[in-house]
């Protein structure tokens, strides 16, 4: 009888222990299926292009665009589902669309290429148009066409101004790309022969230049350049990115650093072994590709997220809507939904304004030049050292680059403060009165 009790205790424990351990198969089967999902942030979205080798992003409105090194620009309107080729006109030379920089300002999108000049688009890619006179080429096939001496590493559209960088310096056409000019007094050069800029970006009317040999700055439209390095000397600097004042800036295998005061000096934010090639900020959220990280306290401390690339060779980043898109070298596009990420409060893209004064310092009147996506209302205020406001107007604008002189004789010789409000974006730009 005792046995028989023994044995059927048995049998209920042996019973509870397989219910237990079915149990715990099936949570550890949902925690590692749960798990894989999670880690899989990353999707591959390469469908439509041609080539493998990411040279930059751009967005506008619901259209991504991108272009590779191999196949030229393509555009996207479904979050990268499918990629559309938008090359018509840039298959000028044997060497193919070899497309590395892209900008645009209102209906105006510019491509810079490697060895094939700058082009225009006036209908979002459709059809493009070169605009290279005065850049450097050499005659080929006979003189029927051209080969550019300088791959165009950059473009900054500042108002009717357009910078390039290139593997020689900066150029400038001030009418829509139909002519360049070299302006270079004072860029250092990298051997006897070139002076490589890596990156432009611009703040009302301060220009910044990454070079191989840190920052340099020009306030007179590239007429004279000088060095911002104190705190980066001797470093290339392959981006640089302006927001609420402060300036950020990459260097490869030297991290971020920061500026607070124009340039003027330069603090680290990101260890300086850390090899970072492209940098964004979205909201309290920094990007930064390399690898891929995130951070959402100023960059004090970085989150890994790479779970799904292929490789963590990324280099261009863009965030579009709920997406943002990584170049992953030879792989192609790769995306992530925020959320994915574990960000959920960011805002929607923002345009630019390209807003400039000049002259500075003015005297009886100065112009303010700035670009508005649609027919809408800006409102200007000047404010002294004290916080008074002395000068207010609205201004009316019209879709696109617009220009309004502004009469400020009544106003006595100091300086001032002008804030410039479009459609909630606001830029603060200070300037001068003299008599």
């Amino acid at each position: 009888m005792k046995n028989e009790y023994l044995k059927q205790l048995l049998k209920i424990e042996l019973s509870y222990f397989s219910i237990t351990l079915i149990k715990l198969i099936v949570i550890i089967s949902i925690f590692f299926a749960n798990n894989t999902i999670l880690k899989t942030q990353w999707k591959e979205c390469n469908n439509g292009l041609v080539g493998k080798t990411i040279s930059c992003f751009l967005v506008d409105s619901n259209n991504t665009f991108t272009s590779t090194n191999e196949g030229g620009v393509f555009s996207t309107t479904n979050n990268g589902d499918y990629w559309i080729a938008k090359n018509n006109g840039l298959n000028r030379t044997l060497m193919g669309p070899s497309v590395s920089s892209l900008t645009i300002n209102g209906n105006n999108m510019f491509a810079g290429t490697i060895s094939d000049g700058i082009f225009l688009s006036t209908n979002k890619g459709d059809s493009w148009e070169r605009k290279s006179n005065g850049l450097p080429y050499f005659v080929i096939n006979g003189g029927f066409d051209t080969v550019f001496k300088y791959s165009i590493n950059t473009i900054l559209l500042d108002g009717i101004n357009i910078f390039t960088g290139t593997y020689n310096g900066v150029y400038l056409s001030t009418n829509n790309g139909d002519n360049w000019i070299a302006r270079n007094n004072g860029l250092p050069k990298f051997d006897s022969l070139k002076r490589d800029i890596l990156s432009l970006a611009s703040n009302g009317n301060n220009i910044y230049a990454g070079t191989r040999f840190g920052v340099y700055f020009s306030s007179d439209n590239g007429e004279i350049w000088i060095p911002k390095n104190n705190g980066m000397q001797n470093m290339a600097i392959f981006s640089l990115l302006i927001k609420g004042g402060n300036i950020y800036a990459t260097a490869c295998f030297n991290g971020i650093y920061i500026s607070t005061n124009n340039g003027n000096e330069w603090n680290t934010i990101v260890r300086k072994d850390t090899c970072i090639d492209n940098f964004l900020i979205k909201d309290k959220y920094f990007f930064a590709s390399g690898g891929f990280y995130i951070s959402s306290d100023n960059g004090v401390n970085w989150i890994k997220h790479e779970s799904g690339l292929p490789s963590i060779v990324v280099r261009p980043l863009i965030i579009n809507g709920d997406y943002i898109f990584a170049g992953v070298n030879n792989y192609g596009i790769y995306r992530a939904k925020l959320s994915d990420l574990g960000i959920t409060d960011v805002k929607e893209t923002e345009q630019t304004s390209g807003i400039k004064i000049f002259p500075n310092p003015a005297s009886n009147e100065f112009r303010l030049r700035f670009h508005t996506p649609t027919e809408t209302t800006v409102q200007l205020s000047v404010f002294d050292l004290l916080g008074n406001c002395v000068l207010s107007q609205a201004l009316l604008s019209t879709e696109g680059t617009n220009e309004k002189t502004i009469n400020c004789e009544k106003l006595p010789q100091g300086y001032y403060y002008v804030k410039i409000n479009i459609n909630e974006i606001v830029e603060t730009i200070p300037m001068a009165i003299v008599k």
